[in-house]
């Protein structure tokens, strides 16, 4: 499969679309097949579509694995998740009117300020690592700045002060 990318990607991109057709429709397998095909799917395909930038893709695919292989833990963290969603979209809200108004004041006209909640599979990861439970997982979202400036001021574009000031909050 890999060597195909070399001559065509849209080989690469149909078998992604197909395996993720795959994992959203494992209820109707046997155990046994469930816990293969997501064990391939977390080893090959995550990994493949977050080198082509399929993120949502990639994201997809491993909230689908875990739920496979570890279906009381994604239960539980889905459900945690699911409890704290409007506290955690009013502070996405409350965390990027500052940077807005900051990144105005610097003279950045065109961005976009994206906020999104971590997946399952990301928080059960760091759990997993970390050994900690939920309720000690503290990034439960992401923050991503997006700048429209051009190409060569794009490395002297420096927003380290705005950072600076939000990792101390």
């Amino acid at each position: 499969m890999l060597l195909t990318l070399s001559e065509d990607v849209r080989v690469i991109l149909i078998k992604l679309a197909d395996r993720l057709h795959n994992m959203r429709t494992l209820d109707s397998m046997p155990q046994h097949k469930q816990l293969k095909i997501a064990s391939e799917t977390i080893y090959l395909y995550a990994p493949l579509a977050h080198r082509l930038g399929l993120y949502a893709i990639k994201t997809e695919l491993e909230d689908l694995y875990l739920k496979y292989t570890q279906p009381e833990k994604y239960r539980e963290i889905a459900s945690q998740i699911s409890a704290t969603k409007d506290a955690r979209n009013k502070f996405i809200k409350r965390f990027i009117g500052p940077i807005q108004k900051e990144l105005k004041g610097q003279g950045f006209g065109s961005f976009i300020i994206k906020g999104r909640p971590k997946s399952i599979y990301s928080i059960w990861n760091k759990m997993s690592k970390k050994g900690i439970p939920f309720s000690e997982v503290y990034d439960l979202f992401a923050i991503r700045i997006i700048l429209d400036v051009p190409l060569e001021e794009e490395k002297s574009s420096q927003l380290e002060g705005i950072f600076y000031y939000y990792r101390l909050l």
